[in-house]
């Protein structure tokens, strides 16, 4: 993915990652009162239906979405968000 030149978020479509592959995924710890989110780096183990295993320390973390670490993350993306330069101009 790449940055925009205009808005500077994010701009293409990520990379899908193989089973094998280190990849990025996030995990979120917390009670009932706070959360804490945070980004990790972990071993692509099995590809489901429903999400995707991930090895992390010898421990296997099943995760909803994952990215290849060159690419941001879900986390990153949800903060800085995706380019929609293209789409507004082509409505005006």
């Amino acid at each position: 993915m790449e940055r925009c030149q205009n808005c500077r978020r994010f701009t293409g479509q990520p990379r899908q990652p193989k089973v094998g592959e280190h990849v990025d995924f996030t995990i979120v710890r917390g009670d009932g009162r706070s959360k804490r989110i945070s980004v990790r780096t972990g071993k692509l183990m099995l590809i489901k239906a429903d999400g995707f295993s991930v090895i992390y320390r010898g421990r296997v973390y099943h995760s909803d979405a994952v990215s290849c670490p060159d690419e941001p993350s879900s986390l990153t993306l949800s903060f800085v968000g995706m380019c929609e330069c293209e789409k507004e101009s082509s409505h005006a």
